[in-house]
């Protein structure tokens, strides 16, 4: 079995003592942080799934670098819509810019999903990257894979929201339906936990470390259940069956 932990929307800001919807983003983090580094530092793997910072610039990723070698846990992070990929590709590691990750059975697909950005919040899948996932999944490199990008490639019945899911769905559905190995999508973005099925696929996201948002809302409404409006990070479980199993760490 592999243990894998998924973290998204940081949102972490140039100035740690900022406040971005009345919270201290920087505090917010820490304490994901610190939770994962107490209890988790056996994981196979971090994901960063995008929002990584806040239009902040180089510092937030520098900053992110240097706690990412003080977890000691091996990490990849990949762009969401408020992220700069080329900052990431220039002031991250190799090893945090992997595009796919092999352990044991499973192969971990990672996609850049911020292509033709609306200056809203959507984002597409490029070209080139609807390639790679074409190549991949057509050539695994082991029994299962899974498959991670920022935006949620299908709708979720929050009007906002659904406006800014990825933009060429179909075309990344194109590509998953067609292959044999994949096992799972896991997505960031929409600042809420989810675990479904869709065409088959079990598709998990994880809440945000900044604010959450209320899920099925058609404007934008900050989640005021106190039961999730913490900070939070996913668990997931692969299987050498290929079965995935998620649970969601609200702190």
């Amino acid at each position: 079995m592999l243990k894998l932990i998924q973290v998204t929307d940081l949102h972490l800001q140039a100035d740690p003592a900022e406040k971005m919807q009345g919270a201290v983003i920087e505090q917010r983090w820490l304490t994901v942080f610190k939770h994962i580094q107490r209890y988790h530092s056996n994981a196979d793997l971090l994901i960063l799934t995008g929002d990584l910072v806040h239009h902040c610039g180089p510092v937030g990723y520098q900053r992110l670098v240097a706690q990412m070698k003080e977890l000691n846990i091996p990490a990849v992070w990949l762009p969401g819509n408020h992220d700069d990929a080329q900052q990431m590709h220039e002031f991250g590691t190799a090893e945090l810019n992997r595009k796919s990750v092999e352990l044991r059975d499973w192969q971990l697909v990672l996609l850049d999903s911020t292509a033709n950005a609306d200056g809203v919040g959507g984002g597409s899948l490029a070209q080139s990257e609807l390639d790679y996932l074409e190549r991949i999944l057509a050539n695994p490199h082991r029994a299962h894979q899974l498959v991670v990008l920022h935006h949620n490639p299908v709708k979720l019945g929050s009007g906002w929201q659904d406006k800014i899911a990825l933009g060429n769905a179909d075309a990344f559905w194109q590509r998953i339906d067609r292959a044999e190995h994949v096992r799972g999508i896991a997505f960031g973005h929409v600042h809420q936990a989810w675990a479904f099925t869709h065409n088959g696929v079990p598709l998990f996201s994880s809440p945000a470390v900044a604010p959450q948002y209320k899920a099925r809302c058609d404007d934008v409404v900050m989640e005021d259940d106190p039961a999730k409006t913490g900070p939070a990070y996913a668990i997931y479980s692969l299987e050498s069956s290929g079965q995935i199993k998620a649970n969601v760490v609200r702190l």
